[in-house]
């Protein structure tokens, strides 16, 4: 337990005539990924509702342990003040400038301590919803002479809620969430000339703050003041104002299409949905929408929606002229007749349009360019937890396990190949991973030969049976190429296909992290790989037996048979075989569909698909 210290000036002030109620102020230090944080944090929220008018609260989202959307918000700011209180675990707590437990007899301790100042806090929401204006005023009764004193003032929004946990730990409501400071972390300097005699006061006016595009909830803006020494980190006073109700407001709360990727000239089916947040009914209201930031389109609301209420539309078809990603925002404007015409609650959707016909030729890509994602590439994921390019390996794909809650997956789409030109139906790809412990995070290979309408699963492997290196608790990053493993994947049933689309998917089992580079589709192989390639598995589609033929080269073969979750059915080893080979594998005990066989020695694998019905 860490003692609470208290400056010999409060020490001092206790007896003076002049002293003052204080508000105390509690600094959270948490993570949406942190796991003794959503153990803690609910008895933490119970205490600060039982000291309404005892203490107030701010919260930083920090970077460590995994994900949290809230702390990519505004990084930087964040950082800032771990830094000030050298804060290197979470959760952790701040009361008044001294690290020390959030409980109910410190809170007490410190209340009682009498402050030299009052101050008051109220802001208001600028017409237009944007921008929003704050005063503060801090007065001292008596004499005051502050030094090293600056006024902060932190834009919080009180609740945030996500209808599922946005990161590992499952929290899914988070509170007194900071989401901006008003001057940064130099704050405003308090002036001692303005409390040179008693009654003395200084007022602090924001005005036309902007209003992050990243708040969640308009209704839950409220904003954080108090006044603290820069030296020794004692706070004097804080208080809040508390988020207020608006009138006339609605938001677009989503705008979604029925694909997020498309080989077509047009894109039809995209909807919206208006969310009603104010307090008031909206009677009328314009809808806004565009695409690629191009001249906005409208659609009249006429209607009675009630507070909280929502209310579907449905875009026109919209004329699609380039390739690669493309935007459709949508906004509100003059509510109930405002006359308001700034965009009002603005939500966005992307997906990609891909026009190129399919690369003729061998095609490579070893991510060595650094402008990722490269034309024609398609990356995305549900949460916004996607693949990125790593400098490892010189250039390579790499998925977050290690950060990415369990569940969460990403896809990137490659652009799209022309196999038909190619003698060699197969691709070729190395890839690298570790497990922390034994989670099964897995990486799945899918084809469409239609654009993406339908997709095929070509390769799985999670877990163990995707590692390629023990598994370790520090986040892998692979350093040798003997941390790397070459797979190779049979694409012989797609050969006839000139627009062949290849995706890699990961699945995050909040393990470690993995890595994909040397995509290689058609190109040439080598003579150990055109060996292994020689592999004939029938009868295909199954239901008694399969037989996986070969010809092998005086090595060890490991044979399996995966389902499309990753679970390895049915496997064989075998030692320094030599010669044709057939391997049997008796099936009707197996789920009829479809699922894959992995053929791998030397450090190679060869994967084909395979139906049992």
């Amino acid at each position: 337990m860490k003692k609470l210290l208290l400056s010999l000036s409060a020490l001092v002030l206790v007896g003076s005539s002049f002293a003052q109620q204080r508000k105390v102020l509690v600094e959270s230090f948490s993570q949406a990924s942190c796991g003794p944080c959503a153990a803690q944090n609910p008895a933490m929220e119970t205490l600060l509702a039982a000291n309404p008018t005892k203490a107030v609260a701010i919260k930083y989202q920090v970077s460590w342990p995994g994900y949290d959307p809230m702390y990519l918000h505004n990084s930087a700011e964040i950082n800032t003040r771990v830094s000030y209180y050298g804060i290197s675990g979470v959760p952790d707590r701040v009361l008044d400038g001294t690290n020390q437990d959030a409980t109910q007899a410190n809170i007490d301790n410190r209340y009682a301590v009498a402050s030299p100042i009052n101050m008051t806090i109220s802001h208001t929401i600028n017409p237009g919803f944007a921008t929003a204006d704050v005063t503060v005023t801090i007065s001292a009764p008596g004499v005051w002479n502050p030094a090293n004193t600056v006024l902060h003032v932190g834009m919080v929004e009180k609740t945030i809620s996500f209808a599922s946990a946005p990161g590992s730990n499952g929290e899914t409501e988070f509170h007194n969430v900071m989401r901006k400071m008003l001057s940064g972390w130099t704050g405003n300097a308090v002036v001692a000339s303005n409390f040179a005699s008693a009654g003395g006061s200084q007022t602090f006016t924001f005005s036309n703050v902007t209003i992050p595009s990243y708040i969640y909830d308009l209704n839950e803006l409220g904003f954080v003041a108090w006044v603290q020494n820069t030296s020794t980190k004692e706070v004097f006073q804080a208080n809040m104002s508390e988020p207020i109700a608006l009138s006339n407001y609605g938001i677009v709360q989503s705008v979604a299409v029925p694909e997020g990727y498309s080989c077509a000239n047009t894109i039809s089916g995209a909807t919206g949905t208006v969310l009603n947040q104010g307090n008031t009914a909206i009677t009328t209201a314009t809808i806004n929408y565009s695409l690629n930031g191009g001249a906005a389109q409208t659609i009249p609301y006429t209607g009675n929606l009630a507070p909280g209420a929502t209310y579907n539309f449905s875009i026109p078809t919209l004329n699609v002229t380039t390739s690669g990603t493309q935007v459709i925002s949508s906004y509100l404007t003059n509510i109930n007749g405002s006359g308001l015409t700034n965009p009002i609650g603005t939500a966005t959707t992307t997906f990609s349009r891909v026009t190129a016909n399919g690369a003729v030729g061998a095609f490579v890509q070893n991510f060595s360019n650094a402008s990722f994602p490269y034309n024609n590439y398609y990356v995305t994921s549900p949460t916004g937890d996607n693949w990125v390019r790593s400098t490892a390996n010189t250039g390579c794909l790499k998925y977050n396990n290690y950060a990415y809650a369990s569940g969460k997956n990403g896809e990137t789409y490659l652009a799209p190949v022309d196999l038909s030109s190619n003698t060699n139906k197969s691709m070729k790809f190395d890839v690298a991973y570790a497990q922390y412990q034994a989670e099964n995070d897995k990486l799945d290979v899918l084809v469409s030969t239609d654009c993406g309408a339908t997709w095929t699963n070509v390769y799985t492997k999670q877990g163990a049976n995707l590692s390629t290196v023990p598994a370790q608790t520090a986040s892998f990053t692979p350093t040798s190429a003997a941390q790397w493993r070459n797979e190779t994947v049979d694409l012989t049933a797609y050969g006839s296909a000139n627009k062949l689309i290849v995706k890699f998917k990961a699945t995050s089992a909040y393990g470690n992290n993995l890595y994909v580079d040397n995509i290689n589709i058609g190109g040439s192989l080598g003579i150990d790989e055109e060996d292994l390639m020689k592999v004939n598995i029938f009868p295909n589609p199954a239901s008694d037996v399969i037989n996986v033929a070969f010809e092998a080269e005086n090595a060890d073969y490991a044979i399996a048979i995966i389902d499309l979750q990753g679970r390895t059915v049915a496997s064989q080893f075998h030692s320094n075989l030599t010669g044709e080979q057939t391997i049997s594998f008796p099936v009707s005990e197996l789920a009829k569909g479809s699922y894959i066989v992995n053929i791998s020695t030397g450090g190679m694998t060869h994967t084909q698909n395979i139906v049992i019905r």
